[in-house]
């Protein structure tokens, strides 16, 4: 398979969604919640892989794509765009857990699932196998305290940030979400493939190199999880998350929206 044909593929699975909207309480036109996804493709074998097992990137749970599959060949990363409404909205509505985005972000997993189901139907029925480590049972997610106690770390056997990452799609940025073209605002998903496609250029050697390191996402955060000068506080945040979840029933998500980096990627637009 071509990564012309598999790229057709994605576009049908991504058209053919039938819940790729909200109806929002007191509106008549229902909200369109993503976009199409940015594809991305690695080698199964990158060394990129193996250096994700570091302690100070992902940690030694991280199990790289043969391990999964024998006979590996390909991992394809996606990441999955809030449309342009729902960003916009989002920075309008001034409440600790916004409606539109509990109703865009609460359903958005439903979403992905529902895609990737369609395309590794189709791709089943071409005799390509895949494998979705996200899937896995065996999932495994270790906190590992750091800087004292004052933050964690999670050392998991898989993340679809970091094969967006391997894949050529993004950078992170200090907010640790990843800075895509269409930018951090979005919802990601990858898997395992045994079909060879063609790796896309990672056109960035930096790990953050498409972040402006700018603090705006730092002035956002309500829960004071991000410092102005360094990367976000995952214990803070995730304190904050679940306050947020108790108290509201909803989600915070504040440092994805009205910020530079919410829709495209301006560090990179700048060097270029």
């Amino acid at each position: 398979m071509t990564n012309e044909r598999f790229l057709e593929l994605v576009s049908e699975c991504f058209a053919a969604l039938e819940d790729n909207a909200v109806s929002l309480p007191g509106e008549k036109k229902p909200l369109q919640v993503l976009d199409t996804p940015l594809t991305g493709f690695a080698a199964a074998e990158d060394p990129i892989f193996e250096q994700f097992r570091d302690p100070e990137i992902i940690g030694p749970e991280f199990r790289l794509p043969t391990d999964y599959m024998s006979g590996a060949k390909s991992v394809v990363a996606f990441f999955f765009p809030f449309t342009e409404e729902v960003r916009s909205r989002v920075c309008k509505e001034e409440e600790p857990s916004s409606p539109t985005w509990n109703a865009a972000y609460g359903g958005n997993f439903k979403l992905v699932d529902e895609f990737l189901d369609a395309l590794v139907s189709r791709l089943t029925e071409e005799g390509i196998a895949v494998f979705q480590p996200n899937r896995d049972p065996g999932m495994v997610r270790v906190q590992v305290p750091v800087s004292g106690g004052e933050d964690v770390h999670y050392s998991v056997s898989w993340s679809n940030r970091h094969a967006i990452y391997a894949a050529g799609l993004g950078t992170f940025g200090m907010h640790r979400h990843i800075i895509t073209e269409k930018g951090c605002c979005g919802t990601t998903a990858s898997f395992i493939t045994d079909v060879e496609l063609r790796p896309t250029e990672r056109k960035y050697s930096d790990v953050y190199e498409w972040c402006l390191r700018c603090g705006e996402c730092s002035a956002r955060c309500p829960g004071g999880a991000i410092p102005p000068d360094g990367l976000r506080n995952l214990k803070k945040c995730s304190a904050h998350g679940g306050a947020v979840r108790e108290t509201y029933g909803g989600f915070c998500g504040k440092c994805l929206t009205k910020i530079p980096c919410e829709g495209c990627a301006p560090a990179k637009a700048r060097s270029n």
